[in-house]
């Protein structure tokens, strides 16, 4: 008994790290396929990054996909660790503390029918002549934005969700509607819709024409020490360096090379 014992001792001192790993709150919004529940259990592509950067970093990953305002409220009251996919602002800076490493930019393209002639410039040249849908009370960025109040379209429709914008499309009832580019493409791939709906494409990159950016962020709640914050961002640094970044990524969207 003796010795058993003594055997416990030596490997609780050995391996302290391994035993008293801390696991930390990082919580998140539902926005498939960077985050979204399967079988009640978090995944999506982001999901796996923070993880994996979490890990390498020596902590135990708690991930919990809620409501957006409630994964806010959790971060500025300190009973979450971190949200992500979280972007910059003034007053989110108050109470987060935000990396120099970018989680993810989200990009804003417009979807046409496949082999269609619509097309306007990353500008809005030529827009003019076009019907657009966009999702009801979505947010595009400042570009598509001012774009929208501007109006600078022929015309712009709402609806709910993405589903009903390309339904609309393929029944050519709209030219094309905008969309984030990585929820977009994952939607299309899901409903076998690839070769029916495409991007709107930049004539010299052949590249989808990004029409607005925004950088979202792994941000740590600044009730919290900084600890977790410094090693967990460092790792996610170094995973975009090795390409693990991208290669998670890969495992759920096909996505333009070079985009």
């Amino acid at each position: 008994m003796l010795r058993l014992s003594l055997l416990v001792l030596f490997a609780l001192l050995i391996f302290p790290p391994a035993i008293s790993a801390k696991s930390l709150i990082l919580v998140t919004l539902d926005t498939p396929p960077q985050t979204y529940l399967e079988n009640g259990k978090p995944t999506g592509f982001l999901v796996e990054i923070v993880a994996e950067a979490v890990k390498r970093a020596g902590y135990i990953p708690d991930i919990r996909i809620v409501p957006w305002k409630r994964a806010m409220a959790m971060a500025e009251k300190g009973t979450a660790d971190a949200v992500f996919n979280a972007g910059f602002n003034e007053e989110r800076y108050k109470f987060l503390r935000y990396p120099e490493t970018i989680l993810i930019t989200e990009k804003v393209v417009a979807l046409r029918r496949a082999g269609s002639d619509t097309y306007f410039s990353a500008d809005f040249v030529g827009a003019e002549k076009y019907i657009g849908g966009v999702g009801r009370a979505f947010y595009y960025g400042e570009k598509v934005d001012k774009a929208l109040k501007d109006k600078l379209f022929k015309r712009i429709e709402e609806v709910p969700n993405l589903d009903l914008n390309a339904k609309k499309l393929l029944m050519g009832r709209i030219d094309f509607f905008f969309a984030d580019y990585y929820p977009a493409l994952s939607f299309l791939n899901d409903h076998n819709l690839l070769d029916k709906v495409e991007a709107v494409l930049d004539p010299k990159t052949g590249l989808p024409l990004v029409y607005s950016k925004s950088d979202t962020y792994l941000a740590f709640s600044r009730k919290k020490a900084p600890e977790a914050f410094k090693k967990v961002s460092a790792e996610l640094k170094k995973m975009k360096q090795d390409g693990i970044y991208k290669k998670i990524m890969f495992k759920y969207i096909p996505v333009h090379d070079g985009f």
